[in-house]
C-alpha cells in the first residue's frame, strides 16, 4: 500500500520531445515492464470503450479519472429565418437552417490541470 502511494506521488519528469503513437507505446511498455503487444492491446481497448460510450447508443459519456472528460451535446434543429446575434456587429440577423447535431466535449479534469500549471 505504502509502495503504491509513493510512486503516484513522485515528482512528474517533464518530456521535451513530441511523442508519436509508436514513441508513446515505447514509452509506457519500458516504464511499466511491459511488452509492446501489451501496451498496443490496452490502449485499444481504451480507444474501443472510449468509442462505445459516445455511440448513439451508449451512455453519452466517458471519463479518464483525473485526466480528462468526454461529453456528447446535442444540438437542436435550426428552422430557417430564426433571429440570431451576428457576432462582429450585435445585430440581430436572419439564419440559415441546421439540421440537428451532435458536438463532442472534451473537458480537462483536475489532475491535468495541475499538472499544466506547475
Amino acid at each position: 500500500m505504502a509502495a503504491a502511494k509513493k510512486s503516484s506521488s513522485a515528482p512528474v519528469r517533464p518530456i521535451k520531445e513530441k511523442l508519436t503513437k509508436s514513441g508513446l507505446i515505447s514509452l509506457i511498455a519500458e516504464k511499466n515492464g511491459l511488452t509492446r503487444k501489451q501496451v498496443t492491446d490496452v490502449l485499444s481497448s481504451l480507444e474501443h470503450v472510449m468509442y462505445g460510450s459516445v455511440h448513439p447508443s451508449g451512455s453519452g459519456e466517458f471519463i479518464l479519472p483525473g485526466i480528462l472528460k468526454i461529453v456528447l451535446r446535442k444540438v437542436p434543429a435550426r428552422k430557417a429565418g430564426t433571429l440570431i446575434r451576428n457576432p462582429a456587429t450585435g445585430e440581430m440577423m436572419k439564419a440559415a437552417a441546421k439540421p440537428a447535431s451532435v458536438r463532442v466535449k472534451l473537458r480537462a479534469l483536475s489532475k491535468l490541470k495541475a499538472a499544466a500549471v506547475r
